[in-house]
């Protein structure tokens, strides 16, 4: 599939089997975390009142975790996976787990166990489930990473399932793409719009 010329829309090509759009048409970000950051302060203003955070930061490095808070920074960190591919209940979760953890670090300081009396506790408050992990269904989510190179002579970018050595670009040029990006299809965007992981 590839995007017509100036068009806005998907066209079939028949002698390509590989998926392309114009960078210029479709845009590749990375997801946001506004609302995150408005979950974290409404939670905050409510139940530790005057304690405030730095902007959440979004990893792509974070695989296997979902979300952490680093006490040494005072910095919760999720995963642009967890952004870009969970519903919305999962983001909650995880980000009421975190926000759990700044205010027992804030409320206690260094002297309580990771998930200890006082975690539990806090969750308890704040409406967070008192464990240890979240549950977090991420089996479907590599179904949808697709990974992108662009190709240096028509400026068009190559989506596939998989990392590959050599692609052919629709312009027909060969390539071996020295990097790809992980992307994932945007939720709720138009069909081509991608968010990188």
């Amino acid at each position: 599939m590839t995007l017509a010329p100036g068009g806005s829309g998907l066209v079939s090509d028949a002698e390509s089997r590989q998926m392309a759009f114009d960078l210029g048409q479709k845009p590749v970000g990375k997801p946001t975390a506004e609302a995150v950051d408005l979950l974290i302060q409404a939670t905050f203003d409510q139940h530790q009142p005057g304690f405030s955070l730095p902007p959440v930061r979004v990893s792509a490095r974070m695989r296997r975790t979902l979300g952490s808070y680093m006490p040494s920074r005072k910095q919760i960190a999720i995963s642009s996976r967890l952004l870009a591919m969970g519903d919305e209940n999962d983001i909650r979760q995880v980000v009421l787990h975190e926000v759990a953890h700044a205010i027992v670090h804030d409320r206690w300081g260094d002297k309580p166990s990771a998930h200890g009396r006082e975690f539990r506790s806090v969750c308890n408050e704040i409406g967070a489930k008192p464990r240890r992990f979240v549950d977090v269904t991420t089996g479907e989510w590599q179904s949808q990473i697709r990974y992108l190179s662009k190709c240096g002579h028509c400026k068009v970018l190559i989506v596939r399932k998989r990392r590959m050595r050599s692609v052919r670009c629709v312009c027909g040029l060969k390539l071996y793409p020295q990097s790809w990006r992980a992307v994932a299809p945007a939720e709720g965007g138009e069909t081509g719009d991608w968010v990188m992981l």
